[in-house]
């Protein structure tokens, strides 16, 4: 058996741990797919996505505070966007394996 070097230390493994377990929901999936084509505010997300306003913010809440999502006031209105682009490579990763998982 050979032994591979890691090129993440630890806190960059505990980061991606995070990120993944995050992902791990399939709203949560959804709202990654809608935000891929740029900023939306929850109202454009919620209808995307198909679920109640509640649940969408609660999503979105928890993204953002696992650095997954950033947002922006404007006015009244709130829009995310995706914080790091490695999320849609992510994403792309998941798609590609679509018919295999």
């Amino acid at each position: 058996m050979t032994t591979s070097t890691i090129d993440l230390d630890a806190e960059q493994l505990q980061h991606a741990a995070v990120v993944l377990k995050t992902l791990g929901h399939p709203i949560r999936l959804g709202i990654i797919e809608t935000l891929e084509a740029g900023p939306r505010n929850v109202s454009d997300i919620q209808e995307s996505i198909g679920e109640p306003q509640a649940i969408t913010s609660q999503h979105l809440r928890l993204m953002e505070s696992r650095d997954i999502l950033s947002s922006e006031r404007d006015g009244v209105q709130v829009f995310y966007q995706l914080k790091n682009q490695f999320i849609t490579q992510i994403l792309e990763c998941i798609k590609s394996c679509g018919s295999k998982l």
